[in-house]
């Protein structure tokens, strides 16, 4: 793999950022088979995982899934806070992490206090889950937003090692797919790699009282399906120094060319982590890492240069924690 002066503001070696990008692209891969590609011994390898882990650098081990495939819809709550203090903030951010149906917590900077990300199988369970989070609030939200998601996509972190995105990043989470039917033994493997997605076939299977064939076979075939697109690491962006900005785009009845080419343009831009199309107030939501708030900016100058004719007004927020990420 060809590099192009990889970034160095991490805090961690070549070394340990080709393994992080190799486990981004896909977590489930062996010790040995990442250890080719980076130069390193499977030892030690897995000795820099193992690191990585402990220092919890690597939060979380994630299963990619496109939801359409699931029956399933995506959409997002957004609170802005009044006469609440940080204390009554977690408390309930606590008791939230419980609920199955909520993906994504974050405090947020910005014009939003807490973002919040739920799936649901009718567009009717939007309106109870939505009044269930404003109970838990009530006579403090100030104001509030609701998108539900039609396009999701995930990319690779490409700039953990180069300057530019290579061709082969996105991982689908949400499309116009019909609904696939799987069984109760793919649902459960499903929801098991949603908690660790590089737990073992071998695991897996004794957990389910099957073969590791089987296991493996079922995987396979769920990948073969599209609704496993793919696997990926949660990481602590504090403790990398990087920022990590989500953006809500007005856009100006654009023609379809140009909403293509602002699409490709995200799609392709090796610092655009996420982009949603959504039905709401605005209709994209990319997120962005980077390692500034110079680099950021300069990012959305060239961005809002390019596409000033379609994009009438950015919100930006700082996520400042994530308190929970899951795809199911």
């Amino acid at each position: 793999m060809k590099e192009n002066n990889p970034p160095k503001q991490f805090g961690l070696d070549l070394k340990d950022r080709k393994i992080l990008y190799e486990l981004d692209k896909d977590c489930r891969q062996s010790c040995p088979k990442i250890a080719k590609k980076v130069g390193l011994s499977s030892e030690v390898v897995n000795y820099r995982i193992n690191r990585l882990e402990k220092e919890k650098i690597i939060t979380q081990y994630q299963v990619c899934l496109n939801l359409s495939k699931l029956g399933l819809t995506q959409f997002k709550i957004l609170l802005s806070f009044q006469h609440l203090k940080s204390e009554e903030i977690n408390k309930i951010i606590d008791e939230m992490k419980k609920d199955k149906k909520v993906l994504w917590i974050v405090s947020c900077k910005g014009d939003w206090d807490l973002s919040v990300a739920g799936e649901v199988e009718s567009l009717s369970e939007i309106d109870v889950f939505k009044n269930k989070i404003l109970s838990l609030f009530e006579g403090h939200v100030e104001k509030k937003g609701i998108s539900i998601c039609t396009e999701a996509d995930v990319f690779n972190r490409d700039y953990l090692i180069s300057q530019k995105a290579y061709p082969e990043r996105t991982k689908k989470l949400v499309d116009s797919q019909k609904r696939e039917e799987i069984d109760a033994l793919d649902l459960k493997i499903i929801k098991e790699l949603a908690e660790n997605a590089r737990k073992s076939i071998v695991d897996l299977a004794e957990k389910f009282n099957s073969t590791p064939r089987v296991i493996d076979y079922r995987i396979k075939q769920l990948i073969k399906l599209k609704i496993i697109t793919g696997f990926r690491i949660a990481i602590d962006y504090e403790k990398l120094n990087i920022k990590f900005y989500k953006t809500f785009f007005y856009l100006d009845a654009p023609k379809e060319n140009r909403l293509n080419e602002l699409m490709n343009f995200l799609k392709y831009n090796k610092n655009v982590i996420h982009n949603l199309r959504v039905l709401g107030n605005w209709d994209l939501e990319p997120e962005f890492e980077v390692s500034s708030e110079e680099e950021f900016d300069k990012l959305l100058t060239e961005i809002k240069d390019k596409f000033s004719d379609i994009i009438k007004n950015i919100e930006v927020i700082t996520i400042s924690k994530e308190h929970k990420f899951v795809y199911l």
